[in-house]
């Protein structure tokens, strides 16, 4: 889940890190400033600036800029619109810091660069990193050579330190993904505040914190779900709708993931992704499959594929399963069922006891991606001539 600007600094702010006074302003609240401020639009996405969601206001021309802002957001399906009024704070200079997982180096990793702003990451200088075993606790003497190398020294030298260290408790703690602040304002005293905060939690902690229930941008994030995915949600599975042709069930994220990538490179893209962490009995295949089957039932939807790769896990039971479930509810697309299974995993059922079995009800059954890429092209051929 996205964090909106204001619930990502109130992690800040219970944490003890700078950010600058402000003011949640509802759509009903009225516009009352002493300062200038930035008018910010509470939308769970970045680049705001560049879609005039983040505007700067005087005492002035507050009404206005604020009802420029509401606007804008309603015009975006952002209703009612909320607001964050921010007082400006002085910066000698901006710079970049996150935090996020180095899956291939396995290690938390704080990314930093001296300049920071709109686009820094396409920047002439790619941000530095440096890296933390997730079993390590940072504390803030480490991050002096760091920042030394980066040529600074003094009083900001102990402020980013301090930061990094803060910051990296609460990207823990929060169980996030990402921890970005950008930008993180260097003061002429040689302090730093954080103009701006995105957080990305990981929705599979959802378990350890009742208390993001409450945050709006958990409200917002159900709002933008569609049926299928918020009812899925509500069974613990991950479902996502998508603009392809081809309806997908797959056991695992990874795996679900790769299909993605395959069938697009190969034309007929995804027209969901799903996946369940609570296991791959029957009663988990069924639900998913309904929710795969009334995604293909729509008219943009040719074809369906179920594919699974078996290593250790018995065929005989996915097998079993899946047949039980076609015979009870019928897919409303034509469908090809892939089955890459080991040795080990045909130790009940060999691939053509499993083939026969699909077959016989009239389903293609393929062995490898290369037969299945050709199942589902047949498929997908046919249909669309009939279509035409």
């Amino acid at each position: 889940m996205d964090l909106v600007e204001f619930d990502a600094k109130a992690l800040l702010r219970d944490a003890g890190l700078p950010v600058p006074p402000s003011t949640v302003l509802r759509a009903d609240d009225p516009v009352r400033i002493a300062r200038p401020v930035m008018v910010k639009a509470q939308v769970p996405f970045g680049g705001r600036g560049k879609r005039g969601l983040v505007l700067p206001a005087t005492p002035e021309d507050a009404d206005r800029v604020v009802a420029t802002v509401r606007e804008r957001m309603r015009a975006a399906g952002y209703e009612p619109p909320v607001l964050l009024l921010e007082e400006s704070v002085e910066a000698a200079a901006e710079c970049y810091l996150a935090w996020q997982l180095d899956d291939v180096a396995q290690a938390h990793a704080l990314s930093f660069s001296r300049t920071g702003g709109v686009d820094v990451e396409s920047a002439a200088q790619p941000p530095v990193q440096c890296r933390f075993a997730p079993t390590h606790v940072p504390l803030a003497h480490e991050f002096v050579p760091f920042f030394i190398a980066q040529g600074y020294s003094g009083r900001t030298l102990t402020a980013l330190c301090r930061f990094a260290v803060a910051s990296w408790r609460v990207y823990v703690e929060a169980d996030a993904q990402l921890l970005e602040i950008n930008p993180l304002a260097i003061t002429p005293r040689g302090d730093v505040v954080a103009l701006d905060a995105k957080i990305a939690l990981d929705d599979n902690a959802r378990g350890r914190h009742l208390e993001w229930s409450a945050l709006h941008s958990s409200r917002l994030a159900s709002g933008a779900l569609t049926d299928l995915e918020r009812r899925a949600a509500a069974q613990g599975f991950t479902f996502v709708e998508l603009a392809g042709q081809t309806a997908v069930l797959s056991g695992g994220a990874g795996l679900g993931m790769a299909l993605l990538d395959i069938l697009a490179d190969e034309g007929m893209p995804a027209a969901n992704f799903v996946d369940a962490s609570g296991g791959s009995g029957f009663a988990v295949f069924s639900q998913l499959a309904r929710l795969v089957f009334e995604r293909a039932a729509r008219d943009d939807v040719r074809t369906i594929l179920l594919y699974f790769t078996l290593s250790a896990t018995s065929l005989a039971g996915i097998v079993k399963a899946l047949v039980a479930l076609l015979d009870e509810v019928h897919p409303p697309k034509p469908m090809v069922v892939g089955l890459l299974s080991s040795g080990a995993a045909e130790r009940e059922m060999t691939f053509e006891q499993a083939r026969a079995l699909f077959e016989a009800r009239g389903y293609r059954c393929a062995r490898d991606l290369r037969d299945m890429i050709g199942a589902l092209r047949a498929l997908h051929d046919t249909e669309q001539g009939g279509r035409a």
